[in-house]
């Protein structure tokens, strides 16, 4: 159980109304109920390994204080702790916030009226998290039951429900419900006293949206073929991209569609650009979309106070608008919307299979060791942890590890092809959620390959 704090939300927020330096402030209360479980293989048959149960408070305050410059004014956030006497902890993030230099903005005045309702909670994880997890559990038995020629090695499953409070100082209090499932699957395949391991993860909002079984087969396919690998031959390629890596490099061009890089003057398109210059391929349509279902983005009113409504960024690889916040849309003077939810692009028209077929030589990426995206420039890079490289001269397919791939949005996705398959992908990296759901590949021409 949740331990009682020293002090209660309602003191956190009657202090900062009584301080006269405070200007406003945006406080978000976090009730956590966590279950995590480690399975092994124990005589041949799959055993919990571990099994916890986590339940957790944690607040974190948004402050903006006074510093008596005109048209400015300090701010800072700041997570605080039970533990600690609320006095203090104000005042040393009030003295922090000082010694910081904003330009001045204000929380909008006018409150959300019948803000939509979303699905953000698997009805399922929410009224019997327990239940939820033993069902997840079943899965992954039957899974791992199935007769391989790999090992199983271990699983996790976390479940997770995150009841959310965000009281502003504008008087609105949001409150909202998420759940999330992480399943991971690690597999082993060895060969003539050689052996590697493939680890296989997903995120999800609500289980309906994986297949646990599917990604337990993945695992063990890509586990059997990765010791026949080779390095790339150094060259241009085409190149097929899963879902995986689209949502994260997608995700990471909406700042170049933001009203925040425009008002910091870092690189941004405006209404009318071209998305992608010269763009010949499936021309691109983006929306950000708070309102899809058990999306890890989907909210009804974000922290600002402002209601979100599914808003199209880019049609048709035309910029149509821009994502504005309430603070950067004071200090461009343009009027706040929509500005976060999960990335939804619309569907090509190819399959999996005529990607494959589409160019005398085709590699298809199964997973990257770790890819970098500079957000401001939309370059991309990563070593290679898996790939098929589909040689249709010669007939043959050969497993790639090794070696690294690089490319722009700018350059190589010029003439993508999308698949007309969409999936949903989510996402919690270091605390940040990003949703995405739209075409499952993604194939480009004349990318970068170092061998």
């Amino acid at each position: 159980m949740i331990t009682s704090p020293r002090w209660t939300l309602e003191q956190l927020k009657n202090e900062l109304r009584s301080r006269s330096e405070v200007k406003g402030w945006i406080v978000t209360q976090e009730n956590l109920h966590r279950r995590e479980r480690y399975l092994l293989l124990d005589q041949g048959k799959l055993s919990v390994d571990q099994d916890r149960e986590v339940n957790s408070q944690s607040v974190e305050v948004r402050l903006f204080v006074h510093t008596g410059k005109t048209g400015r004014q300090g701010e800072i956030s700041k997570k605080f702790v039970s533990e600690k006497p609320l006095n203090e902890q104000i005042e040393s993030s009030i003295a922090a916030a000082k010694e910081t230099d904003y330009e001045a903005w204000d929380l909008p005045s006018d409150l959300p009226k019948d803000p939509p309702e979303v699905k953000s909670c698997d009805p399922f994880m929410a009224e019997d998290l327990a239940g939820a997890l033993e069902s997840a559990t079943q899965e992954v038995s039957k899974a791992v039951a199935l007769p391989r020629k790999t090992d199983f090695n271990s699983s996790e499953l976390f479940m997770s429900i995150h009841d959310r409070e965000v009281h502003l100082s504008n008087g609105l209090t949001q409150r909202s419900k998420q759940s999330r499932m992480y399943v991971e699957a690690a597999y082993s395949y060895s060969k003539s006293g050689r052996s590697d391991e493939y680890l296989h993860t997903a995120w999800t909002i609500s289980p309906a949206d994986i297949s646990i079984e599917h990604l337990f087969q993945e695992a063990s396919d890509r586990a059997e073929i990765s010791l026949q690998t080779k390095k790339p031959n150094t060259g241009k390629y085409s190149v097929i991209l899963d879902a995986d890596v689209l949502a994260k490099l997608f995700n990471s061009t909406t700042f170049l569609l933001s009203a925040r890089n425009e008002y910091l003057d870092l690189p941004h398109k405006n209404p009318g650009d071209d998305f992608i210059p010269g763009a010949t391929g499936d021309l691109l349509t983006l929306t950000l979309d708070p309102s899809l279902d058990f999306g890890a983005v989907t909210v009804s009113v974000a922290d600002q106070g402002i209601v979100q409504k599914p808003l199209v960024l880019v049609d048709k690889n035309i910029v149509v608008t821009t994502a504005i916040d309430a603070q950067h849309g004071k200090y461009l003077k343009k009027k706040p919307g929509t500005y976060r939810g999960n990335v939804v692009l619309e569907a090509g028209a190819m399959d999996h299979a005529q990607m494959i077929q589409s160019a005398p030589k085709v590699l298809e990426i199964l997973q990257f060791s770790g890819l970098f995206i500079q957000e401001t420039t939309g370059t991309f890079s990563s070593e290679i942890r898996l790939a098929r490289l589909h040689d249709h001269a010669t007939g043959t397919v050969s497993i790639i590890k090794g070696g690294s791939l690089s490319g722009s949005i700018s350059d190589n996705f010029k003439f993508a092809r999308f698949s007309k398959n969409r999936v949903k992908r989510s996402e919690f990296d270091y605390g940040v959620a990003t949703g995405y759901f739209g075409p499952e590949y993604a194939l480009l021409t004349d990318v970068s390959v170092v061998g």
